[in-house]
């Protein structure tokens, strides 16, 4: 990790103002976290490894039309490491979730030209402790490699604590309230350098992109609670490849920050990174429900 990305936006955010507006309006965003050749690197290596993940059957998992998400590789996305390690990514994820908080997942939302509206949804089903103690047990943190003028990420705020009985797949809404959800949508037009944080309950979608935009890689963090079913499931059966995980060589596991390692959920694939298997996204079920019910 550069100094110059550590030390960029560090001291701009309280983790306990952007826990607040988190936790009213479903999702925050902090400016300048990172110069913009840090955003320009991002954009070289999500590129890279979305094109190596595609030429692999499996590799990519379909989030409608034009649209995919894939999980890279932990030491082949440089930012990764920045934006695990970032002061305000740390301390906000001690303040909402306490000194064992987890890095579950690693991936990439990739839209490409021409890529259609998403349906209104939540990224899972809402947790037992959200529904009963509106208590959020997971953030995504996202991190635009380019500067969005086209498509942009929409959502509806605070619908993260709606309850969603009648939500079909406790994750999609009743067609009939789209013009509902359009109403009242806000758009985000991410910039480089920025990154957004937001509880995946909030209702939100991938905008309409225009056949002459250029493709455009977004990095999601995902970050939980001990309590969180990532970690619980992923206890319960250490063999199911489903939850998230972080994945990566054992000759990067031996290049991690001493003190991000108790804070990330991984699995070693391979004793060096010339050995790591090609591309497998197990996260699809979000995909599939996506490419049924384009919007």
């Amino acid at each position: 990790m550069t100094t110059t990305a550590a030390q960029h936006g560090a001291t701009e955010h309280r983790a306990e103002d952007l826990s607040r507006e988190v936790y009213e309006q479903g999702i925050a965003v902090v400016r300048g976290a990172f110069p913009p050749e840090w955003a320009r690197d991002l954009d070289v290596d999500l590129a890279r490894e979305f094109m190596e993940a595609l030429r692999t059957p499996g590799g990519v998992a379909p989030r409608g039309w034009n649209r995919f998400y894939f999980e890279p590789y932990a030491e082949r996305v440089r930012g990764f490491w920045d934006l695990a390690s970032h002061p305000v990514v740390t301390s906000l994820a001690e303040h909402m979730f306490g000194p064992d908080w987890q890095v579950v997942e690693l991936g990439c939302d990739v839209p490409l030209p021409g890529a259609e509206n998403q349906p209104w949804h939540r990224d899972f089903p809402m947790p037992a402790a959200t529904r009963d103690e509106h208590r959020l047990t997971s953030i995504a943190v996202n991190a635009s490699a380019v500067d969005v003028v086209d498509g942009p990420f929409q959502g509806v705020l605070g619908t993260h604590l709606e309850v969603g009985e009648d939500f079909e797949g406790a994750m999609f809404p009743p067609d009939e309230r789209t013009p509902d959800y359009d109403a009242r949508l806000q758009a985000f037009f991410a910039k480089g350098g920025n990154f957004s944080v937001r509880s995946g309950l909030m209702l939100h979608r991938g905008s309409a992109m225009g056949n002459g935009s250029r493709m455009r890689q977004v990095m999601i963090l995902g970050i939980v609670s001990p309590e969180d079913r990532a970690i619980v499931d992923r206890l319960k059966d250490p063999a199911d490849p489903h939850p998230p995980r972080i994945r990566l060589s054992a000759e990067a596991w031996e290049r991690v920050d001493p003190a991000l390692r108790p804070h990330l959920s991984h699995e070693i694939v391979a004793d060096t990174e010339a050995g790591l298997p090609p591309y497998r996204t197990e996260h699809s079920f979000e995909g599939l429900k996506m490419d049924q019910r384009k919007s």
